[in-house]
């Protein structure tokens, strides 16, 4: 398995992909202490900055406050208006509810419509729950439909990373071939490289090679050979 991109040689996919008015928005969940720093930032570039009503806890992570960045306020305020039912500690909706505000959220995000409907059949069915009936972990559901349904794998659409900040689309696509992920990512890869070209290289080959999924959610040498795992090769960029 390749070698993740190192530490030293980050590069901020969504950022890039806002710069260079490839994505609309960006959401970003940070610690509530950073928020000050990440808005000034934002503003200093020229976005618009929405923050959630307030912090929030997903399960198994610490407190984080969401930010929605734009290139106008209407905008991201429009991205926090459609995430705000969906946050923990709101009211419960109805699934037919909840799939509404999830495909206006993604439409907002930029996310390719085929690949936000694939989430809402998942979510329908149960974020959990395989094809077969079974469940697992989030992730892996996402990659097994994903690979079920491709002719190619290719590393551009590659989520599953053991360093799961090493990805291009910070989306489940629908298909390791989706025309349309593929196409977004294309564009996000050359903006990248014009970026910081040592560092897209490094990006482009830690997405290539054999990937590995449990369906426990764990990943490259952690999916141990205890757990069920989806191994998916992506051969080519």
């Amino acid at each position: 398995m390749n070698r993740a991109t190192p530490s030293n040689r980050r590069l901020d996919v969504e950022w890039i992909a806002m710069k260079a008015g490839i994505k609309p928005a960006n959401r970003v969940s940070i610690a509530p202490e950073r928020a000050a720093e990440v808005e000034t930032r934002a503003r200093r570039e020229g976005f618009a900055v929405a923050r959630a009503a307030h912090p929030v806890e997903f399960p198994g992570r610490p407190a984080s406050l969401i930010l929605y960045l734009a290139q106008d306020e209407a905008y991201a305020l429009s991205v926090a208006e459609a995430e705000a039912p969906l946050l923990p500690g709101s009211a419960k909706l109805g699934i037919d509810e909840e799939l509404v505000h999830h495909v206006r959220l993604g439409q907002l995000l930029g996310f390719p419509r085929c690949c936000v409907d694939e989430f809402g059949a998942r979510l329908r069915r149960g974020i959990t729950r395989r094809l077969d009936g079974r469940d697992a972990h989030e992730d892996f559901v996402a990659a097994e439909c994903a690979a079920r349904g491709s002719q190619q794998f290719l590393g551009r659409l590659n989520d599953l990373s053991p360093d799961r900040r090493a990805r291009i689309v910070t989306f489940y696509p629908c298909r390791y071939d989706c025309p349309a992920a593929t196409a977004y990512a294309e564009a996000v890869a050359a903006a990248a490289q014009r970026v910081d070209a040592a560092a897209a290289a490094e990006l482009r080959a830690a997405l290539l090679g054999e990937m590995r999924i449990g369906v426990d959610g764990s990943r490259g040498p952690d999916a141990s050979s205890r757990v069920e795992t989806l191994a998916v090769d992506f051969p080519t960029f």
